[in-house]
């Protein structure tokens, strides 16, 4: 009999910690539990959905992101077609003819509407710092500029890409790199097809080396390419007149 119960407390003690490893998504029921995660995390993201079905994809997603920024940040989930989640939700007013919204809290108070990518990495990087800019590869309006995330893919484009290619190399922080930002875009409009305009934070310490290897101490730096090959240190001026 000794030997049934401890197998019957093991299994379920393995249950729940595949439950706990399955998610770290809270779940809301009413308004008062609403207001008590509010009281107690300063950086809260919350689904309210009303269709199961149709928010499937990014429930997974958040399930993901709840273990990224796990001790940063909370993730929460409402079920809006629950009896008591229906009456939170009417009070928030989140529109029953949407299958979800995502909303953010931050030191308890509604913070914005989430407006960033659905991947994983957007929204992590959105939690670590919920009031910073928009990242530059996940702005729209920058969609003809070529954006490096790692020396392997600037290589493999100085590789593959015979043309003139223009580099700019920035830090998210630097004010004269988002100034340059909007003239850099329009350049690498007006010039698809003819050059490669591309873009890479190297304040990111994977960069790292790309800085050692091309001597990159200011922000931002220009450098261009011709045949795979650095030919020099751009030498104009920031408007897209003359890039």
């Amino acid at each position: 009999m000794k030997s049934l119960i401890f197998v019957i407390v093991t299994l379920n003690l393995l249950t729940q910690a595949k439950k706990t490893d399955k998610s770290l998504v809270e779940s809301v029921k009413d308004h008062k539990d609403l207001k008590k995660v509010l009281r107690t995390k300063n950086n809260v993201l919350s689904i309210f959905y009303n269709n199961l079905k149709k928010s499937g994809d990014t429930l997974k997603l958040l399930d993901e992101v709840s273990f990224d920024v796990k001790g940063l940040a909370t993730v929460l989930s409402v079920d809006c077609s629950d009896k008591d989640g229906k009456k939170l939700c009417k009070k928030l007013k989140i529109p029953s003819d949407k299958n979800y919204v995502l909303k953010h809290y931050k030191d308890g108070d509604f913070h914005k509407d989430y407006d960033r990518a659905l991947k994983a990495k957007s929204m992590v990087t959105f939690l670590k710092d919920p009031s910073g800019d928009l990242p530059w590869d996940e702005d729209p309006a920058s969609e003809a500029v070529t954006h490096l995330h790692s020396p392997k893919q600037l290589s493999s484009l100085l590789k593959t890409e015979s043309g003139p290619v223009l580099a700019m190399f920035y830090a998210p922080w630097c004010g004269h790199c988002k100034r340059m930002k909007p003239d850099f875009q329009s350049a690498a409009s007006e010039l698809r097809g003819k050059a490669v305009l591309a873009a890479m934070d190297v304040n990111k310490p994977e960069n790292s080396p790309v800085s050692r290897k091309y001597n990159i101490s200011g922000f931002p730096t220009l450098l261009f390419f011709d045949g795979g090959e650095l030919q020099y240190p751009y030498p104009g001026g920031n408007n897209k007149e003359v890039l």
